[in-house]
């Protein structure tokens, strides 16, 4: 007799890891929006909170079509983060703090990374078609979001002189 853990996808981990993610990001990043007084930071921070969100409920939908239950993987930083995103602090220090944040993360990052692992699962043929074609989409559109925050975080930070 089989265990309902050998009959769940190899890649259940990853789209439990990418469904928690998104979910998380949608709600710091509409946080931050809700406090930036910068109207072009602002548009930006909402358009990619909005993805995000869409991203977490295609993807714990994914998950229910697999006939699995969608697991959120736990942040030890969650409160600290969204607590950050909520201050009054001006959006440089914001960025400041995601950009320490993210440089800590890749730093003590052991395996292979997220992206990597979408890769992988891409290249995957034992990974069903429909889910390929879904991280497939998911990398391309993460691109351009992630494309789309660096311009306006990179714009904050020239007109803060750094």
């Amino acid at each position: 007799m089989s265990t309902v853990k050998e009959n769940q996808p190899h890649y259940l981990d990853l789209l439990n890891e990418i469904t928690s993610g998104e979910r998380r990001a949608g709600v710091f990043l509409k946080a931050w929006a809700d406090k930036s007084q910068d109207p072009q930071l602002k548009a930006c921070l909402n358009f990619v909170a909005r993805r995000e969100t869409s991203h977490y409920e295609i993807f714990r939908r994914r998950v229910e079509e697999l006939g699995c239950t969608w697991e959120d993987n736990d942040d030890p930083n969650y409160h600290e983060r969204l607590l950050m995103n909520c201050s009054e602090l001006p959006d440089i220090e914001k960025l400041r703090y995601s950009q320490a944040r993210q440089r800590r993360q890749r730093e003590q990052q052991r395996g292979p990374t997220r992206g990597e692992k979408i890769d992988a699962a891409i290249a995957d043929e034992t990974v069903d078609q429909s889910t390929r074609s879904l991280l497939k989409w998911f990398a391309e559109v993460e691109a351009e979001s992630g494309s789309m925050l660096r311009k306006e975080y990179e714009r904050i930070e020239a007109e803060a002189g750094i």
